[in-house]
Parts: C-alpha cells; structure tokens; sequence
C-alpha cells in the first residue's frame, strides 16, 4: 500500500512539474501554431463535434488551417478583441452554450487563446495563409 500512494505521491509531484503548478507565468506561445493541436484539436475537434466527420454546426477544427479559416471566416475571432469573439464566450458558457459541452477549458488555456486574440490573431502555421482570412 505505501508504494501505491508512494507513485501517486511521485505522479502529481511530475503532473504539477509539467503543467507548472505554482506558476503564474504561462510561457506556452500565443500562436495559433501552438493553440491550434495543443488546446483546439483535442478539446474541439472530435469525432462527435467539430471534426470532418461530424462538422458539427459546419465548423470544421481539425486542422491548424481549416481551424483557423472557420474562427476567422465566421467571425468566431474578432482580431484584437476578445470580448467581441464569440470563441471566447463559448469557452467561457457565457450564454446557454459552452464549448467544449462536457467539460469547460482550463482557465489558463482559455487566457491564452484569449492573449493570441488580443495581440491579432495572426496566421503563423504552415504554409501561406487560407483563403477567405481576414
């Protein structure tokens, strides 16, 4: 019984380590690059939600480029204005939707999504950016 509670002891120590517990700076990047497979891919665009088989509400996440071609397209980011960006609103269950439904975001990935908004949304991934993008 003491090494079960031994490695669970161990495991939160190098849990906390990893998503820096204790840390009030995030020194994840503020770029889609990152946002895009780190907090978007797997939280949103799943085989039920906003995947190409599902395309829930026509909104296709599942790549860095057609993330970024929907939130910006459809208005979903407004540049420099995370208040007015709907994205922000439904992570945050603002209204009667919250996105994702089954759990909210932590907080600390919402603020950084929030902080690559503010600072203009800019299109940093691969290749040159998609069509129809402000």
């Amino acid at each position: 019984m003491s090494f079960l509670v031994g490695s669970a002891g161990v495991f939160l120590c190098f849990s906390a380590a990893l998503s820096g517990c204790g840390s009030t700076a995030d020194s994840r990047p503020e770029k889609w690059s990152y946002i895009s497979p780190v907090i978007i891919q797997p939280s949103c665009a799943t085989a039920n939600c906003h995947s190409q088989l599902a395309e829930r509400s026509g909104v296709v996440l599942d790549t860095v480029a057609d993330g970024y071609q929907q939130l910006l397209s459809r208005h979903f980011v407004i540049p420099q204005n995370p208040d007015s960006s709907a994205l922000v609103g439904l992570l945050r269950g603002a209204g009667n939707l919250r996105m994702p439904p089954d759990f909210p975001l932590p907080e600390a990935d919402i603020q950084l999504i929030e902080r690559w908004i503010t600072n203009g949304a800019a299109w940093d991934g691969p290749g040159s950016k998609p069509a129809g993008t402000p």
